[in-house]
């Protein structure tokens, strides 16, 4: 299934970093480790999220120095900075985690499903999956799961590599709160005919039955039954506030 407004994250093909310029988050060439968070264009202005070297060559060291001092920019994570008047941007702090986890993370369980538009699981902390050959540690805000990333399960949204949403379901119903899980499960029903949430549920429930981890599937099937009998909740907004469907973009704003 792919998502609305989502395109399979192999189509994306990041601009050449300038000579001489600093990398936007998830440039390939950003430190460090960058991941394909996403891009903005040159006429925007600094990018939200730089790694901090990257940020250091932008600035010159003095003016960065006291850019920190002054809130003007704030170290999220180690060497991962982003705009101070957007640090509690969600879609920003999400383009940060991913270039802290560094290449082939992806935005999973409740990031990804609000990427996906379920209001229900936004905030923070942000979730991002690495692969197994990997070992970024958790930090306050951000925790880092080890998992096997197929390439045709992640799509785009906004410019950061994101979860399908039916994987990013599924480990919510297995992970997450009955009530979180059943709520966005509930919205995103709610944003779909008929046929989509069949589609969806069968989805959903495949993935239950092969999953390698059983822990926490029978709370998942249930809520997935509970949900086939519950009306919708709310409006489906995107992670970034606006309401999905809305234009596909490329990197944040």
């Amino acid at each position: 299934m792919t998502a609305l407004n989502a395109r399979p994250a192999s189509d994306h093909h990041a601009p050449s970093r300038p000579a001489g310029g600093p990398a936007a988050a998830g440039a390939e060439q950003a430190s460090p480790e960058a991941s394909p968070a996403g891009t903005v264009p040159a006429s925007a202005g600094p990018p939200p999220v730089l790694s901090r070297p990257d940020a250091v060559l932008l600035f010159g060291a003095g003016e960065f120095r006291e850019a920190l001092a002054t809130g003007e920019w704030v170290e999220l994570w180690e060497g991962v900075v982003v705009s101070g008047r957007r640090v509690h941007d969600p879609a920003v702090q999400a383009a940060a985690a991913l270039l802290r986890a560094g290449p082939h993370s992806v935005l999973s369980g409740p990031t990804a499903v609000a990427m996906h538009g379920c209001s229900a699981a936004a905030g923070t902390p942000v979730h991002v999956t690495v692969p197994y050959d990997r070992q970024p540690r958790s930090r306050p805000g951000l925790v880092v799961h080890q998992g096997r990333i197929g390439e045709s399960d992640v799509v785009e949204l906004d410019g950061l590599r994101t979860h399908a949403l039916d994987i990013a379901l599924t480990d919510l119903l297995c992970t997450g709160s009955r009530k979180m899980a059943l709520d966005c499960l509930k919205q995103a029903f709610g944003g779909l005919d008929t046929g989509g949430v069949e589609r969806l549920r069968g989805r959903i429930a495949e993935r239950l039955g092969r999953r390698v981890d059983r822990r926490g599937t029978k709370q998942a099937a249930a809520v997935l039954a509970l949900a086939r009998d519950s009306g919708p909740l709310g409006a489906v907004r995107g992670i970034a506030g606006g309401n999905r469907p809305r234009k596909q973009r490329t990197g944040v704003p």
